[in-house]
């Protein structure tokens, strides 16, 4: 599933979105991801710079989920493979090399999108958009 008009502007515009994983055994992280983008894929990147809890999270459940808002606000549910080598590594670590060199860009999460639901408060608030 591809992300469509304003939900993809606002994750690649939004200076943070955030991050939802959970451990094998079901112990939540939540951090903020500002070094974003989507693949032509449809694909979203996210960078890991200073990840611990995520990292060891994604890498035991690949169940991910993405809170993202501006004036209206959505959920983003997904599959996660966590990359440190290789071609998608490569790219990602390029992207972000050529946003700052201040940034490690120690591996990348790919994120496949299943699943976007509004998450702005009202009588909406919930239901699948995607």
């Amino acid at each position: 599933m591809q992300l469509q008009g304003k939900i993809k502007t606002i994750f690649n515009e939004s200076r943070r979105v955030q991050l939802g994983t959970a451990s094998a055994e079901g112990i939540p992280n939540v951090c903020h991801i500002g070094c974003k983008f989507t693949r032509e894929d449809g694909k979203l990147i996210m960078i890991d710079n200073f990840m611990n809890k995520t990292k060891a999270n994604v890498l035991e459940n690949n169940k991910v989920a993405i809170l993202m808002m501006d004036e209206d606000a959505y959920q983003i549910k997904g599959l996660c493979t966590y990359v440190d080598e290789g071609e998608e590594y490569e790219a990602a670590k390029a992207w972000m090399k050529a946003k700052s060199d201040k940034f490690p860009a120690k591996g990348a999460l790919i994120i496949e999108v299943t699943d976007v639901f509004n998450s702005k408060p009202g009588p909406d608030a919930g239901e699948r958009i995607e």
